[in-house]
Order: C-alpha cells, then structure tokens, then sequence
C-alpha cells in the first residue's frame, strides 16, 4: 500500500540530487539569508530533520526563505521539491493516519497530498502564518479530511462518517464563537493571543496542542525542545489556565454559573475539539 508513497519521496530525493538543482539551490543561498550556512540540500536536510534542542525559530527562518523562493524566487519549482522533502516526515504522518480512509486506492491518497500540500506552499500568506512546517502539514490533512467528509455525504454514508470527518464539515463554534467570515486562521492567531495575555509564552504550545491538535513531540520538535520538556510545560500552562477559570468562576454571581464562556471550554479538551479549531494543511 506504501510503494506508491515510497516511490514519491525517492523520486523527490533524485530530484533533488540533479545539477541543476544543486545549481538552484546555490542561487536561493545568494538570496535568502537563512540558507546562506547551509551548503547544499543535503546538509539542508541534515540541519531540518536531525532532532535539536532550541532552534525552532532557526528551522522556521528556513522554512520561510524556501516558501519565498517558491513564490517569488527564479526557481519554484526547485523551491517546492525541497520544501516538501524538508516537510516529509510531517506529511509521512498523515499519510499513516489518513491511509485507512483510501483501503483500495491508497493512490489517490499520495495525489491528495502531493497536489494539496504544492497549493498551500503557493498561496501561503507569509505575513498571516507564524510557523510554517505546522500550518502545511496540518492544512493539508485538513483540507483531506473535509474532501473525504463531503463525498462520504454526497454518497450517503452520513452515519459512517468518522468523528473528526463530522468534525471537519460541520464543525461546532469555538469556545471563542469567532465567526465563520473572520477565518480558521484568523481564529487560532486570535486564540493564540489571549492566550499570551493568559500565560505568556507558553501560549504557543499550547494553541498547537490543543487549538490544531499537534501531537506533542512533533510540537516539541518543531519548537526546538525535548519531548520531556514540551509536556511538562504544557502541563503546567493547563494547571495556570484554571487557575484562571477558577478565579472567574469565582467572581461571577451564582445565577450566571451555568454560563461559562470564554476559556473555560478548553479545561479538559476532547479529541475533536482540536480538529475543529484548527480548521487551518
């Protein structure tokens, strides 16, 4: 079921491995700053997919200087072949968690993603994203996961439509009730934000965590610390956090106390909770 998936990342591996893709490669470093340390792809890829303690922003900027070079570089196409192999083991993820909903076609699963993932690197709006890997790995498993909800309904099978399938197509308002006009984006920077007022800089971890529904140690990794570290942390903003609702509970009259907004929703988030924020891949 995987050879088709297999066969990709090795034909994106000899592509990038021609001259004149080395030869691409050398012009972003003139260009971008960021890829200036990095020899050449290979050593591109060492420094992305080696773990590492501390230099999330470090991998990002890289990241950032890729998806402007496939924008607005003289090479988007060299651009996008080592974007997407530097994104491979996020999107070698989904397809593992995707794989169970295309059990006779496992093809059309690697054109999804192939094809949905290219699209997001050409439109992403730099100036809206903070960190790049995260929103292109998890938009496109979303963007997936609402195409296979709207055919599972378009072919009635509304009662076997997964979860996070129901999820994705109709999901429920925020505990924010953002508008559906402002934007899935929008939203989660909005989340974000009030969370920072909340708990400092710890809200970044936590919106990914449980706002996107990004496991912890790819969270961890892509923010440059241990895994260890990642779920302690996450840990105790969730113990500051109702330290806060309490103290709201609190301050409300008794006859209000049936109706908490705000924050309070995200005491104890469930599975799905995540997907359905994170309406971002």
């Amino acid at each position: 079921m995987r050879a088709q998936w297999h066969a990709l990342h090795a034909d994106l591996v000899r592509t990038s491995t021609r001259l004149s893709v080395q030869t691409h490669y050398q012009t972003m470093r003139g260009r971008q700053e960021a890829l200036s340390a990095l020899r050449d792809p290979v050593d591109l890829f060492e420094r992305l997919h080696a773990p590492a303690e501390g230099d999330g922003e470090a991998r990002n900027a890289i990241l950032r200087a890729l998806v402007l070079e496939a924008q607005q570089g003289e090479h988007p196409q060299t651009a996008v072949v080592l974007l997407v192999l530097a994104l491979w083991p996020g999107l070698d993820a989904v397809y593992r968690r995707l794989l169970r909903h295309f059990p006779s076609e496992p093809e059309l699963l690697v054109s999804e993603i192939s094809e949905r993932v290219t699209r997001g690197i050409e439109r992403m709006s730099l100036d809206r994203v903070t960190w790049v890997a995260a929103a292109l790995v998890r938009n496109t498993e979303r963007d997936i996961r609402r195409s296979l909800a709207v055919r599972w309904r378009e072919e009635g099978l509304r009662e076997d439509l997964p979860e996070e399938g129901i999820a994705a197509v109709a999901p429920e308002p925020s505990v924010f009730q953002f508008t559906a006009a402002a934007g899935a984006d929008q939203a989660a920077t909005e989340i974000e934000m009030h969370l920072r007022s909340l708990i400092g800089p710890e809200a970044e971890l936590v919106t990914a965590i449980a706002i996107h529904g990004e496991p912890q140690n790819e969270a961890a990794t892509r923010l440059g610390i241990s895994h260890a570290a990642a779920r302690k942390r996450y840990q105790r903003a969730l113990t500051k956090l109702r330290g806060h609702f309490d103290a709201d509970e609190g301050d409300r009259p008794l006859s209000h106390g049936a109706g908490r907004s705000g924050l309070s929703a995200a005491r104890a988030p469930k599975r799905s909770a995540p997907r359905r924020a994170g309406a971002v891949p």
